[in-house]
């Protein structure tokens, strides 16, 4: 498998950073990375299948591409458990663009929540990024495994995008 390293954020309701990482992506299971290559490939643009792993089949990923770009979601149960944007940093306008979404689903996940978000998703600038927003709903028992699918997610769409080149 290719090397790309990325950069990994995971914010909280109120904006602050709970984590920040940087990953290599030959250092992560090369099957778990082909799975999400593979439905990247097989549905292109938007879908929203159950990942196709035994025993995860009760996780569904949503992922809608826009430009360079996407947004991702994994659901238990019908209900949102994570949200993500995928920034590769080939088109700042696309990154831009699909920052400026994520902030605005996150505030509509959180209208009836007593926490109200308050950050500036835009302040971000590292290059590829995968950003992830937990839903503030009761905590998924499936939330480690769907971070790890998270990971495996961004280098896969990142190897689609920008391949072995790292970005600007």
């Amino acid at each position: 498998m290719s090397s790309l390293i990325f950069h990994d954020v995971t914010l909280d309701a109120a904006g602050t950073i709970r984590s920040r990482r940087t990953h290599d992506s030959a250092t992560l299971r090369p099957a778990a990375v082909e799975i999400f290559r593979y439905l990247i490939e097989r549905h292109g643009e938007g879908f929203r299948v159950p990942l196709p792993v035994e025993g995860l089949e009760h996780i569904e990923l949503a992922l809608t591409r826009s430009g360079t770009t996407a947004l991702a979601t994994f659901w238990v149960a019908g209900a949102p458990v994570t949200t993500a944007a995928f920034l590769p940093g080939i088109n700042p306008e696309d990154d831009r663009e699909v920052l400026e979404l994520l902030q605005s689903l996150v505030v509509r996940f959180f209208d009836d929540s007593p926490v109200e978000p308050g950050f500036d998703l835009l302040a971000l600038s590292d290059r590829p990024l995968l950003v992830t927003v937990p839903v503030p709903l009761p905590p998924s028992p499936d939330l480690g495994t769907i971070a790890e699918a998270e990971t495996c997610l961004a280098a896969a769409f990142f190897l689609s995008v920008i391949g072995d080149e790292p970005a600007d």
